[in-house]
This record gives C-alpha cells, structure tokens and sequence, in this order.
C-alpha cells in the first residue's frame, strides 16, 4: 500500500485572488442599501427626536426629564457618526462585491473597511437556497444562500438580478450535485 503524498505547494505559482476576473452584483442593489440605510437613518433620529417633540408639544406639562438643547444632541451625534461609517461602507465597499465561479468552488469578496473574501468549495455545499425579500422584488434582485457542512461556513451572495441567478443556481446545482 501506498503512503498518501501531502507535498508543499509553492504559494508564488498559486494565481491571487485578487487575479481572477469577479462579477458583480446588480448596481440596483446599491440603490436598495441607500434606500434600507435612508429608513434606518430616519427611523433612528425619529426615535431619538421624540423625547424633544412631546417636550415641545406639551410644554406646559411638567416631564421628569429635562430636555435642554444639550441632551438629546449626543444621541443625535453617535447616530450620525456611526450611519456615516455604514453610508461609507455600503459607497465605497460595493464595487468589492462580487463572486467568481470556478470549476470546484465559488467565491464572494466584499467589504471595505472590513474586507472579507470567502471560497466555498462545492463539495462542501449541502443546501443551496434563492431568496428574495419584497423590497429585492421590487427590483428584480433575488440572494443566492449557499449552506455548508458545519455551517459555520454559509455564504450569502445578495443583489444577483433575477436572471443571473437561475442561470447561477443551476450551475451551482450541476456542480454540487443537488439539483
């Protein structure tokens, strides 16, 4: 019987990721992050102006608190901190995203303040899922959801037009053998 051979790989012969050639996602799944952080922006500084409004509203009526000019603005502040960071992510990170399919897996990159690039290889998949959500309808936009062994692996690869991803799924499930 023969040993099982293990040899090293030499990492210069290795082509980078950054080398191959990623799709990418629908521009109109850009417009539908703005139009999500839009909401969540404006539900967040309603939430935190309401206090003030029904001070103002009903300033005859003593509150236990005392909503000075000063209180309410930090909320306001850290709010408007932490969307920037998220509307600057979602702008400049989007060109990141994109996926590549390859003869024995698939990878997705995205991020820019948090870079991320995951590779699924196929024999790792065990359920593939297409979703999409009534605001993605809207769009044409479907996700593809990929669930691996141990799950601690899946993958998400959100804003395909809907005719990409049939085209994906089906690749996807020729290679994987689930279909």
């Amino acid at each position: 019987m023969e040993a099982p051979s293990n040899p090293e790989v030499d990492l210069s012969s290795v082509p980078p990721l950054g080398a191959l050639d990623f799709t990418a996602v629908s521009e109109d799944y850009r417009t539908l992050r703005i139009i999500q952080w839009s909401v969540v922006q404006l539900i967040l500084a309603l939430s935190i102006l309401a206090p003030v409004f029904i001070s103002t509203l009903f300033n005859n009526v003593e509150l236990s608190v005392d909503f000075g000019d000063r209180y309410w603005r930090i909320p306001l502040l850290v709010q408007g901190v932490v969307g920037g960071f998220w509307l600057v992510e979602e702008w400049l990170g989007f060109p990141r995203r994109g996926y590549v399919v390859r003869e024995r897996d698939i990878t997705y990159r995205s991020g820019w303040f948090s870079r991320s690039t995951t590779t699924i290889p196929y024999s790792q998949v065990q359920h593939i899922e297409l979703t999409q959500g009534l605001i993605a309808r809207w769009f044409g936009l479907k996700h593809l959801k990929l669930f691996t062994a141990g799950g601690s692996g899946n993958l998400r690869i959100a804003g395909i037009e809907e005719a990409d991803a049939q085209v994906l799924r089906s690749i996807l499930d020729s290679r994987t053998g689930k279909g």
